[in-house]
Parts: structure tokens; sequence; C-alpha cells
């Protein structure tokens, strides 16, 4: 499991997911790949201002939300910022790279995978690096009012694209219109299921199992396996998760899920990787419930199909931390 050819065929497998169709997996995800290290304004999708807009739950996604009034006008990136993008940014500012990327830099193929590992106060600062490179827009994180209002829709979607999350999983085979938990889970099935793997932490530590074993799909989607907090197993614990973050994590290029689209044409605002928010909140839910933090939006290639539902809240980190799951998108007006 850890020899060089495995790692490789892992690697090429993890690059497949940006872009392409991934064969090997019989997954159903196509699309652009953006690979400019130029931020292009013509990504940029308006919204009106909503002097009446309300979160459709509360951050503990068990009543109605609370008033949250969008005041102007405003413009969302459709695709989320890239590792090329976020180089250029350290290229010209001399900035200091992801504590993540190998020896500085970002993993080979994944120029336009969303940028993770990086602070809100990071994602501030190319904000505003961003901004005096044009004369004609000022660029910011979004709010998260802003974020909900782009990602539902007039039709107040469940899901970026509609009311049904849409996953199928037959023979093996899984179409998905965003990249969650799920999709991970099907390609290392189709690539590993019969391997061994070893436990790395948890209550199972240095035990062995059969994947196939540990993880299972629905025919809708719905994983079994992932992991199990309460007992601090599941297949996040194993030496081949372990990998996949080494290598930055099963995102997949940006726009790489095109029927996942908004209907105004926004990416990826389900799943590959959550989104920063400007809005500070009582954490609800994860490791930093209780906490006061940023709000995140949108779920990622590590969290369930739940978590990537437009209405899905409570979920932030600390803006001075950066995680393998979170990147940003940049909200503009005009100068």
């Amino acid at each position: 499991m850890s020899s060089a050819r495995s790692r490789l065929r892992r690697r090429t497998l993890l690059a497949a997911a940006g872009g392409m169709a991934i064969s090997a997996a019989g997954l159903s995800v196509s699309g652009p790949a953006r690979a400019a290290d130029v931020f292009d304004p013509d990504w940029l999708v308006a919204f009106g201002a909503d002097s009446a807009f309300a979160f459709q739950l509360d951050t503990s996604n068990a009543g109605s939300g609370e008033s949250s009034p969008i005041t102007a006008d405003y413009h969302l990136s459709k695709y989320q910022v890239t590792n090329a993008q976020y180089q250029a940014f350290l290229d010209d500012t001399g900035g200091t790279a992801p504590r993540a990327w190998p020896d500085g830099a970002y993993w080979a193929g994944k120029d336009d995978h969303p940028v993770l590992y990086v602070p809100y106060t990071s994602a501030v600062a190319y904000a505003d690096w961003l901004s005096g490179q044009y004369t004609d827009w000022t660029f910011r994180l979004p709010t998260e009012a802003e974020w909900e209002n782009a990602a539902r829709g007039t039709d107040t979607y469940a899901y970026p694209w509609g009311n049904s999350l849409d996953t199928v999983y037959a023979d093996g085979v899984l179409s998905s219109h965003c990249n969650y938990n799920t999709v991970c889970a099907a390609y290392v099935l189709e690539a590993y299921g019969d391997t061994t793997v070893t436990y790395v932490g948890g209550s199972l530590n240095g035990q062995t199992a059969i994947l196939a074993d540990i993880l299972s799909i629905s025919s809708t989607g719905a994983l079994t396996g992932w992991y199990d907090t309460s007992a601090r197993t599941g297949f996040v614990y194993t030496d081949l998760f372990q990998e996949i973050e080494d290598e930055g994590g099963n995102t997949s290029a940006v726009g790489a899920f095109p029927a996942g689209d908004t209907g105004t044409g926004l990416a990826d605002m389900g799943g590959n990787s959550w989104d920063w928010t400007s809005s500070e909140i009582v954490a609800t839910n994860g490791q930093e419930k209780g906490d006061l933090v940023n709000a995140i939006r949108g779920g990622s290639w590590y969290a369930s199909s739940r978590s990537c539902a437009t209405w899905y809240r409570g979920e932030g980190r600390a803006p001075d931390g950066g995680a393998n799951t979170v990147g940003f998108r940049l909200a503009a007006v005009a100068a």
C-alpha cells in the first residue's frame, strides 16, 4: 500500500478528478479547467440588494433563520480562488505559502484546484491585493447572507442545482452533481476496494482491514464507514486516507462538476471546498462548536452531502487558522 507504484497510481486518480471524466472510477464529472493564474472579472456574477433577505434555517438547522438584509448590490465569483491564482499573489507580495504545501509549492497537477489551508486573514489579504490590480473593482469576502442568497437562487433551492441531491451509484459507477465525500469513497473503492489498509490513530490504531469492509455506498450516494467520531474509527483513520490528505485532499478542478452549477452559473457552491465568509457566528456544528468563528459555507470533498445544502449552517473556523477543506471565493463591488 505504501509502495511508490501505489502512490503514483493514487496521484494519477486524484489528478484526474480535475477537469476530466474519471473513467477509472466511472464518475460522471467533467468541465472546464481554470488554471489561469490571473483572476478574470468576467467570472463575476451580479446579484441585487435584498432588504428582506432571511436565512432559510438558523445555525442549528432546526428552525427558521434570522433576517439578514443585503443592503447593496454585489457580485460573486463563479469560481473559487485556485492554487495558481494564490501563487501569483504570493509571488507578487513575497507572502508565505500555506503550511501544508510541500517544500512551499502546491501539489503537481493542482493548478486549477481551490487553494486550501488559507486562513481567513490571508484570504482577506488576497482580496485586498487583487483590488489593487484593478481600477474598477473592489474585492472582498462575501457575507454569509450574500453567499446563501447566491447559492439558493430565487427558488430557494435545497442544493445549488435544485431540490434533490440526484446522486446515483450503480455497478460501481457514481454520478454526482458535486464533489463530496462519497466521490472520494467511490473511486478509492474502485481502485483499492480489495486492498488491506491500516488504521492510523483512533481506537483501532495499528489494526488492519479490507477497504471494502470499511466503506459502503447506497444507490443514492449515502455513505457509511467514512468516520465515527464517537468510536474514533472509519476510513479517515486509515493510512490510505492519510496519503490522500498528504497529497492535498480529494479536491477537483474548479468548475469540474457543471451539473452542480447554480442557475446563475456559480460553480462548486456545493462541495469541493468550503468558502470563507466575513460573517462571525458562534459555531453550532463541528469541532469549533461554541466558539466565535467566521462562518464557512458549501461543504467540501471531505464533508457529507448534507453540508453541501444551501441551507446548511453552523460550521466555522477561527480566522487565523487554515484547514484542508476550506478555501474561498471572492465578492466584489464596482469601485
